[in-house]
């Protein structure tokens, strides 16, 4: 995954985040599980694009892609914004887009 790439996961997510707070969701993601989700949508996303795709691909674009969420205001919102629910669903997701349909 390149910078782009990176971005559009970053992009994502915030979109994802943005649905989850208009459905007006009652107990709500804690940060663990916020990073926890961007963890898992790398991997998926990595793994889409490269199923063969070593670990350490997936460790290098992971903490590539926690950098770039330390700076993001749309996911340190996270917390206040998705689902308890919506967050265990992403976290068991099989593919991108199953992930993604969580969080709408």
């Amino acid at each position: 995954m390149n910078q782009r790439g990176g971005r559009r996961v970053l992009r994502r997510v915030a979109m994802a985040l943005l649905a989850a707070e208009l459905a007006g969701c009652t107990r709500h993601a804690t940060a663990s599980e916020c990073a926890a989700l961007l963890d898992r949508y790398v991997e998926l996303l990595v793994r889409e694009q490269d199923p063969k795709a070593p670990d350490s691909e997936i460790a290098r674009q992971r903490d590539a892609t926690r950098a770039k969420a330390e700076k993001d205001t749309a996911f340190a919102s996270c917390p206040n914004e998705v689902s308890a629910k919506g967050a265990l669903c992403a976290m068991s997701a099989v593919n991108v887009d199953e992930f993604e349909k969580c969080l709408e």
